[in-house]
């Protein structure tokens, strides 16, 4: 099948790499560069959902891509120097509490894991924190240990992941696409300029901007931008060997041998700017949280958009627009753990076969 991608993030490149692989003609449209937004600017933590805290269907997905990021770590480095670089590396979390009733609740999700050998899952109290972490505040009061989590570098995956389609003959436009052409109630292809390029099937994995495109075709995608910023520090010796989260934030030593914090949840629209009043925000609760981040030096802050819906579960859909119409979006915060997970599915659900993995509650009409 010739299909077109809209989307160089990593929706849009894991579905061009599965369909490449599979022996598709792939065409990949990205109207500024692959990575240049979302998918090159995220944590790239990538921790297993906590049972009970999500929706079934996504947990079943989130684990099932963990699974697909491993065996990717191993796969993009067939045939790829570069691809050796992904930094795909086993990290353990830190989920951290400052209050007594969260405290409890993450007791309670400690013991729930209890009987399960398979899953590295710890209470630790605050004395046992500091034989991990000493510098750890003292106003925590414990924390929730997960091994089973990992960590990559979510430019170099999504770009390891078009070379590795391009090796199979996928091909990418640097254009922005303006409509889809729809021909007898099927897609027929996508309009660049004044220019038509056909196609058998078109994917739209443009993240935020997926809603603008789809409008058109009157299909409704509530999809919205979600602005985060991330600091990246000069922190003081020695790196911290695991990960730390609390509230919706998070402090991590990265292979750049930085230190990134973040992170903030702005409904601003397509206003990607850095802000002075993130930053602070982002410091603030860092230092409240690793007090020793006070001597740390800002050395970068990005910003950038992330693809969000009402329930913050993705979409992926196949029959809520024309045939041969596919909707691959609204990862959010998730979006690089998922990224392989949905790039599979994509693929299959584009070529009209049976997904590796079950994604009927990701579809359109769970909104209506």
């Amino acid at each position: 099948m010739k299909i077109s991608i809209v989307g160089g993030g990593i929706a849009g490149c894991a579905t061009a790499y599965y369909l490449a692989h599979d022996g598709h003609d792939v065409t990949l449209f990205e109207r500024d560069s692959l990575a240049s937004h979302a998918s090159g600017f995220a944590l790239g933590g990538i921790n297993p959902v906590i049972t009970g805290s999500r929706q079934a269907p996504y947990e079943v997905l989130s684990n099932y891509s963990i699974g697909l990021h491993k065996d990717l770590s191993t796969q993009l480095a067939v045939g790829s120097s570069r691809c050796k670089d992904l930094n795909f590396l086993r990290k353990a979390s830190l989920m951290l509490v400052r209050e007594e009733a969260e405290a409890v609740a993450m007791r309670r999700v400690y013991e729930s894991y209890a009987d399960d050998n398979s899953i590295d899952v710890r209470w630790l109290s605050s004395g046992e924190l500091s034989h991990i972490e000493a510098r750890i505040s003292s106003e925590v009061i414990g924390g929730l240990y997960i091994g089973e989590a990992y960590e990559v570098d979510p430019y170099k995956l999504t770009l390891s992941l078009w070379q590795a389609a391009e090796r199979h003959g996928a091909q990418m436009v640097i254009r922005e696409v303006t409509g889809i052409a729809v021909s007898g109630g099927r897609v027929s292809g996508v309009l660049t300029d004044s220019q038509m390029h056909k196609a058998d099937a078109v994917v739209v994995a443009a993240g935020p901007w997926s809603s603008r495109l789809l409008s058109d075709l009157g299909v409704v995608v509530p999809v919205s931008p979600l602005k985060g910023q991330i600091l990246r520090l000069e922190a003081p010796d020695p790196a911290m060997k695991i990960s730390l989260w609390w509230d919706e934030d998070y402090a991590t030593n990265k292979s750049d041998g930085l230190m990134w914090i973040g992170t903030t949840e702005e409904e601003v629209g397509f206003d990607d700017r850095t802000t002075d009043v993130a930053r602070d925000q982002i410091v603030g609760s860092a230092v409240e949280m690793l007090p020793y981040l006070e001597d740390a030096e800002l050395v970068q802050q990005t910003a950038c958009l992330r693809p969000m819906t009402p329930d913050r579960m993705p979409i992926l859909d196949n029959v809520s627009g024309p045939e041969g119409l596919v909707i691959a979006t609204g990862g959010g915060r998730q979006g690089i753990a998922l990224g392989p997970a949905m790039g599979i599915a994509t693929a299959a659900l584009a070529t009209d076969s049976e997904p590796p993995v079950d994604v009927s509650a990701f579809s359109l009409a769970r909104f209506s």
